[in-house]
Parts: structure tokens; C-alpha cells; sequence
């Protein structure tokens, strides 16, 4: 067994796993901080992965995936929450797209990097698949994690998010504000849910707190700079 500490969102989590390897996989988050919560993978948490996936994966990654979920669980309860989408912070401010995978989310931040940095902003990713959202002294900030797609692109930092934005493939490009009811649609949609019944009450009230703070937009769009140029000049 293994056993390593990580803090994700500021909280430190003490894990218990089978493979060195999941260690390895979360070495740029690990602390020597005292746990504030603590997490244990078992060789059923591994299987129980399997359902996911047409074929069998290795049970490497199937841990990582099994890691996630715990501690997606665990830090409900300290207003934290994990969230399927792609964050890059733009001079400090966070924009989060969010959409079904093979959608297109990853390819648009590409594009805002490459239309972006020439411009002079500076642009870091935060997470390309799963950043945390964590609510703090009133603000709402996207945090880094392992768990960042297939680039293994991110930071760990916490910045303040600026804008969430569903990501629709069309030949034209277009962006609107979203209303309250599809916004909450929308994230509870792309939001980790907890299966415990206390954990999914904490997390939709850390739903209804982002709804309030931060604003939502619907992008239809194409690969193109014209794509990226305008939804950042929309949202920013």
C-alpha cells in the first residue's frame, strides 16, 4: 500500500492506495501538511471503475479515477466541489468552458492561448479537464488538480473565476448570456455529485452560490481565432 498527502483547494488529503503510481500521477500537489481529511482506495473502488469503460483500462489509471471520486466526496463538506471543463485564467480571472467531451472545450483554449499571448495578455491554464471550484470568503475560485486531460495541462494555483460557458459546435459563431434556469442546468450538469445524500446537498448549495456570483454564457461556435476573439471580448 501507499500512502502520500496532496492539497488540492487548500485542504490537505491524506490517501491510502495500491500503486506508486497514483502518487506519481498527483506529484505536484503532494504536502507534508497534516491531513484535514483522508481517503482509502480499495481494490472494489478500482473495479468499480470498470463500468465506465468498453474495454478494460489499466488498473493504474482506473485508480486515479477512484482517487478523484473520494476526494471529490470529502471535500464537499468544506465548500469545494470538482467540475468536468476546461479553465484558463486570462490576467488573473478564470473562464471556464464547459460541454459534452469530444465537444471542443480543450480546442478552445488552445485557440484563446494562441489568439491571447500574442496580444500580450497573460494566460495560464488552470485545468484542461476537472479544476476544483471552491467558495471562500464570499469568491469563487478555480483550483488545479492532477486530473487535467490528456495535454496534462494545469497549475496549482487558485484564481478567482470570471465566467462559465457552454461550448456548442456550429458553423456560425455567436454568444449569449444564459437565463438562471439553464445556467443551474448547466452546472449541475458538469458538477461532480456526491452519491452520499449529505455530500449532494452540500454541493448543490455550492451550486447556488456560483449562480449568483458568477455569470453564464452559451457559445456556438467553430475551430477559429474569430471563435476565440469573440467570446473572450463578450466576456471579459
Amino acid at each position: 500500500m501507499e500512502r502520500f498527502t496532496v492539497k488540492l483547494a487548500g485542504f490537505a488529503i491524506g490517501v491510502t492506495c495500491q500503486y506508486n503510481s497514483t502518487k506519481e500521477y498527483c506529484c505536484d500537489y503532494l504536502t507534508d501538511s497534516s491531513p484535514d481529511f483522508s481517503v482509502i482506495i480499495r481494490a472494489e473502488d478500482v473495479d468499480a471503475e470498470k463500468q465506465y469503460f468498453e474495454e478494460q483500462p489499466n488498473l493504474r489509471y482506473l485508480e486515479t479515477l477512484a482517487l478523484y471520486r473520494k476526494i471529490s466526496e470529502g471535500l464537499a463538506a468544506y465548500g469545494v466541489f470538482l467540475m468536468h471543463g476546461s479553465a484558463i485564467a486570462v490576467d488573473g480571472e478564470v473562464y471556464i468552458f464547459v460541454a459534452p467531451s469530444g465537444t471542443g472545450k480543450s480546442t478552445h483554449s488552445a485557440l484563446w492561448r494562441k489568439y491571447l499571448v500574442p496580444h500580450g495578455h497573460k494566460v495560464v491554464m488552470v485545468n484542461d479537464d476537472k479544476p476544483l471550484i471552491k467558495i471562500s470568503s464570499g469568491q469563487i475560485l478555480a483550483c488545479g488538480t492532477p486530473w487535467n486531460g490528456a495535454h496534462r495541462l494545469s497549475e496549482n494555483v487558485e484564481l478567482p473565476v470570471k465566467a462559465i460557458c457552454a461550448i456548442e459546435r456550429s458553423e456560425n459563431v455567436s454568444i449569449d448570456g444564459m437565463s438562471a434556469a439553464d445556467a443551474f442546468s448547466t452546472l449541475f450538469r458538469f458538477a461532480y455529485r456526491p452519491r452520499d445524500a449529505a455530500g449532494l446537498s452540500a454541493v448543490l448549495g455550492l451550486l447556488e452560490e456560483v449562480l449568483r456570483k458568477v455569470r453564464f454564457y452559451r457559445l456556438k461556435c467553430n475551430i477559429s481565432e474569430e471563435a476565440a476573439e469573440t467570446a473572450y471580448n463578450t466576456m471579459k
